[in-house]
């Protein structure tokens, strides 16, 4: 379609666009926040235009899931930023407009991009047509990796297989995940920050993490209930597989758990840093989260008076979400890479061993994925099934990466279209990360009993005492060592009189697990943040049902 630069074709254009949105069947809430976002490039273009005359080119198409909007026409180059700065109050209400801001963030967000060459504004406007996509893309990407591993194993030469795995796959896969370990402190820092120096009123806050850590607990609490109900019902494990136990191909593991500690003191003490570098060196959330609050604390204090301070984080924290935001679009490359490698090298003889631990962990971990959505129901009074429907990206991308880390991205952009207030989020699911590992416990339980039972070691009431208490400080102080929860494992089953060498039997059928569990603990941070921000009256609830 084409238009000249005159304000009243704006109209013209906006009938335009809304016609071809409908036509595509785009959900009305999208066609609203397109038209929004049109209206004001429109409105731009033609102010920036050197004649009336000029003609504005509006094109309308897409593919797979988005349709995109572009706009082409000669004049002065512009960007969301000016766009922005003509909405925002001429006045010193700083309040009000920070509100905008974060209005306009969500309106023209990642979705608008303005380019101008020789003369020319281009501007396209991506309008998501539909939320399945993202899934779409990640699960072909998983099933394609699956069936590429599949077949490079059966029909290719050993060494060819491997050779290509360690030449492309993890390399490829490598380079993701150090990238988002290089992002994910910066992430959280900035986050927490950003959302504890917007805070007004502090007692607020302190009344937010109280119940978001009492939350975290009582989650914690139940899922080793579930964990030990799990194994009542299906109780694995028999003699004959103590004669499997390799010290040899466990060594490094228990090495590594004699030189870790889990005490509570330990961990309370290890908070705090002794310098501000280290802990984004060795990515210490604990030490990173205490940093954070200490400096999004002094910025609210200051606020008033330098509110610059405040200006800066949020700056650094948009810096810092962008490339994030970047990254989190090579997902379904890094699901496909990840999937090829690990079924090029899996061993089916491990995995056939003890074949059952895997399913009866699965069967807890949904178990708890259940509990979760009855404590929304319960505690929120919110669908259960809505919270389903808007969080999945973020259980898938938990699942695949098996780093609740690594999932924090994906988990964050989950809540904030669930409505949920980066107030509270991005105090939340940082936190959550760090402390609540709801799989995690499921799944040391489980591991715990079935090696007791093959070493013939009765399980009594003081030996379960001894578990609870055990798994709680592991879960919220697990040592910072690679080799994450078989670690664990190994610094739990000793306490009751199980060679810590038995992890071998499972080592090679970890990952599988740990996929499972990851996604149980990211679904519980995401819970206990909605029900937490429902209570507060933080959350969009209007947003959350749609």
């Amino acid at each position: 379609m084409l238009l000249t630069c005159k304000a009243e074709n704006i109209s013209t254009g906006l009938d335009y666009i809304k016609e071809n949105l409908n036509s595509r069947k785009v959900p009305s809430k999208a066609v609203s926040k397109a038209l929004l976002t049109s209206e004001e490039v429109l409105a731009r273009l033609i102010s920036n235009a050197p004649d009336p005359e000029e003609q504005i080119k509006i094109e309308v198409g897409g593919i797979l899931g988005n349709v995109d909007i572009r706009f082409r026409a000669k004049g002065e180059p512009f960007d969301a930023a000016d766009i922005e700065k003509d909405l925002l109050f001429e006045q010193e209400d700083e309040e009000a407009n920070i509100a905008i801001r974060r209005l306009l963030s969500k309106i023209l967000g990642e979705n608008l991009h303005i380019d101008n060459r020789k003369g020319v504004n281009t501007a396209e406007v991506r309008v998501t047509k539909s939320h399945y996509s993202g899934l779409i893309y990640t699960l072909v990407a998983m099933a394609l990796g699956i069936g590429t591993g599949l077949v490079m194993q059966h029909f290719l030469p050993a060494e060819l297989s491997k050779g290509i795995s360690a030449n492309l796959f993890i390399p490829i896969y490598n380079m993701f995940m150090n990238a988002l370990k290089m992002v994910v402190a910066p992430l959280v820092f900035f986050s927490i920050a950003v959302s504890i120096a917007d805070f007004g009123d502090i007692r607020a806050l302190g009344r937010i993490a109280l119940r978001v850590i009492m939350m975290y607990i009582l989650t914690s609490v139940i899922a080793i209930g579930i964990g030990m109900l799990t194994y009542r019902i299906f109780p694995i494990g028999n003699t004959s597989l103590a004669a499997a136990v390799s010290s040899e191909t466990a060594s490094e593991t228990v090495a590594k758990s004699e030189n870790a500690t889990v005490s509570i003191k330990d961990t309370i003490v290890g908070i705090v840093p002794g310098d501000i570098i280290t802990p984004f060196q060795k990515s210490d959330m604990l030490q990173i989260i205490f940093m954070a609050m200490i400096l999004g604390l002094a910025a609210a204090s200051l606020a008033k008076k330098y509110p610059l301070g405040r200006d800066l984080l949020l700056l650094f924290n948009a810096i810092v979400s962008k490339i994030t935001a970047v990254l989190v679009t090579f997902i379904p490359l890094i699901v496909f890479c990840s999937m090829a490698k690990m079924m090029i090298s899996m061993n089916l003889a491990d995995l056939a061993n003890v074949i059952l631990w895997v399913p009866v962990i699965y069967f807890g971990d949904v178990l708890m994925i259940v509990m979760y959505l009855l404590l929304l129901l319960v505690f929120a009074g919110l669908n259960p099934l809505t919270f389903l429907m808007k969080y999945y990206p973020a259980m898938v991308t938990a699942f695949t990466f098996s780093s609740s880390n690594a999932a924090l991205p994906s988990s964050i952009k989950q809540c904030d279209e669930m409505g949920i207030s980066p107030r509270v989020y991005s105090f939340s699911l940082p936190l959550g990360a760090t402390i609540n590992m709801d799989g995690s416990c499921i799944s040391l339980v489980i591991t715990a009993l079935f090696f007791a039972k093959i070493f013939d070691i009765p399980v009594t009431g003081s030996v379960l005492l001894s578990l609870f208490i055990s798994i709680i400080v592991l879960s919220m102080g697990s040592p910072g060592v690679p080799g994450g929860n078989l670690v664990c494992i190994a610094l739990l089953v000793p306490q009751i009189g199980i060679p810590a060498e038995s992890i071998s039997l499972v080592m090679g059928l970890y990952p599988l697990v740990s996929m499972m569990q990851t996604c149980a603990n990211v679904t519980g941070d995401a819970v206990v943040t909605t029900i937490v921000a429902k209570h507060e009256g933080l959350m969009d609830i209007e947003k959350y049902g749609k």
